[in-house]
């Protein structure tokens, strides 16, 4: 019986957001100063601005698609909105970050309301430029898969979450 470790899989990202797939770049998620890992938690409090996103290892031929995504609304417990659209960022040059991309949904800062909430990465390695232009008309209800499928994306190539819940005056400080 094997074990399994992905945290992708403990965190039920894949299966919830994305069905399996391989990691194939690397990329690095930076709030300020802090990475994001896997599982760890941040305060809604330090995410009011868009994250650095990177991009290692790809060449000047290659362009990239980012998606951040919240598959937990309302609340973890009862989801029946999910998945919430925080940002969407196209054409990202594979030599380079997110801010060299075309922001076509702009960042909108986490904020749940009820219990923990998962906030998805997924980057997509896009076929040629300009390949997405089905761009969601609303952030409620979004559907990472059909996103990729409808863009002709095919699947991730790296995905990273954070968890968040709501802040208590007491937490803010």
């Amino acid at each position: 019986m094997s074990i399994i470790t992905d945290p992708l899989v403990i965190g039920r990202v894949i299966g919830d957001v994305v069905d399996d797939f391989t990691t194939t770049m690397k990329m690095s998620v930076t709030y300020n100063t802090k990475q994001v890992y896997n599982g760890h938690e941040f305060f809604p409090s330090s995410l009011t601005t868009k994250p650095k996103v990177q991009i290692h290892g790809g060449d000047m031929r290659s362009f990239f698609t980012l998606i951040m995504t919240d598959p937990d609304v309302p609340g973890p417990s009862d989801p029946y909105l999910k998945e919430h659209l925080h940002w969407i960022v196209t054409d990202i040059p594979g030599t380079t970050d997110a801010t060299f991309g075309k922001e076509v949904m702009k960042y909108e800062m986490p904020r749940p309301q009820i219990g923990i909430h998962r906030f998805v990465f997924l980057l997509y390695k896009q076929k040629r430029r300009q390949t997405v232009m089905k761009i969601p008309t609303s952030r409620d209800l979004f559907n990472t898969q059909k996103f990729a499928q409808d863009n002709d994306l095919g699947p991730p190539v790296a995905a990273v979450f954070f968890n968040a819940q709501r802040e208590t005056a007491a937490r803010r400080r």
